[in-house]
C-alpha cells in the first residue's frame, strides 16, 4: 500500500476521499474550459470573465482546501499550490498558462483518488 493508502485508514476516508476527488476533478475540469472561452474575449466582456474567473478560482482553491483539512493527503496541498500560480496567470493576462497549471492540478487530485477508486472497485461499490 502506497502512502496514500496508508493515509486513508478507515473506509469513511476512502468514500469522502472519492467525493473529494471527483467533486474537485470536476470543478476544475469546468475552470478549464472557461479559460479556454476567456481567451476569446475583448474589452469589457474579458474584464467581467476575468473577475469571475478568479472569483471561481478562488472558490476552488478553498474546495481543495478543505479536502486536504480533512484528508490529509499532499496531493491536494500540491493541487492547492497549482491553482495559485494558475490564479497568478489569470492575473497576468496568461491564460495558457493558466489552463496548463490546471491540468497539474487535475493530475494531482486523480492521484490522490487512485488509492480509493481501487477499494470501492475491490468492495463492488463502482
Amino acid at each position: 500500500m502506497d502512502t496514500i493508502g496508508k493515509s486513508l485508514s478507515d473506509f469513511k476516508e476512502v468514500i469522502i476521499c472519492f467525493h473529494f476527488v471527483e467533486k474537485i476533478k470536476s470543478e476544475l475540469i469546468i475552470a478549464s474550459s472557461l479559460l479556454e472561452k476567456i481567451k476569446e474575449l475583448r474589452g469589457d466582456e474579458l474584464a467581467g470573465a476575468k473577475k469571475l474567473m478568479s472569483s471561481f478560482l478562488k472558490a476552488l482553491m478553498g474546495e481543495i482546501r478543505i479536502a486536504h483539512n480533512i484528508l490529509g493527503l499532499q496531493k491536494f496541498k500540491d493541487a492547492s499550490i497549482q491553482m495559485e500560480a494558475a490564479a497568478g496567470n489569470v492575473r497576468l493576462h496568461e491564460y495558457s498558462e493558466a489552463i496548463k497549471c490546471i491540468s497539474r492540478a487535475i493530475s494531482f487530485i486523480t492521484t490522490s483518488g487512485q488509492y480509493a477508486m481501487q477499494t470501492l472497485k475491490e468492495k463492488r461499490l463502482l
